[in-house]
């Protein structure tokens, strides 16, 4: 684990938990997708996210490429629904959204402002008819 970024899974709610804290370097793009593959092979396709961004800051040009690069890995592993954290920097959601506007569905994406929150939507959230 990193002080810049943190994957977990939970195997039993089938999501994926990501923090990303501060401002990404191009040397924190390998360990980081690294630790993502691997927490991604304990999820089964279907998984939900909740990306915690309250703390993140616009990364460097190296690293900003690695976001949509994880992105990728998570769409391609099967991922349903998401939560986004927002907290109040807005810089940061606003890059993370430019950079994976082409990755993940728009109406499969809710914001919230805490983990509380975010864990109501996921456990609430019905998928359309």
């Amino acid at each position: 684990m990193s002080d810049k970024y943190e994957f977990r899974a939970d195997r039993a709610k089938n999501r994926l938990y990501i923090r990303l804290n501060g401002f990404f370097r191009g040397s924190d793009v390998d360990p980081a997708m690294a630790e993502l593959k691997a927490v991604l092979a304990e999820l089964k396709p279907g998984f939900d996210t909740v990306t915690d961004l309250s703390k993140f800051v616009p990364g460097a040009p190296g690293a900003t490429a690695a976001l949509t690069r994880g992105g990728e890995m998570i769409k391609n592993k099967g991922r349903r629904n998401g939560v986004r954290i927002t907290g109040g920097l807005m810089t940061g959601l606003m890059q993370f959204q430019r950079l994976l506007r082409g990755v993940f569905d728009e109406d499969k994406t809710r914001y919230a402002k805490s983990m509380q929150e975010a864990e109501a939507m996921l456990d609430s959230w019905t998928e359309e008819p």
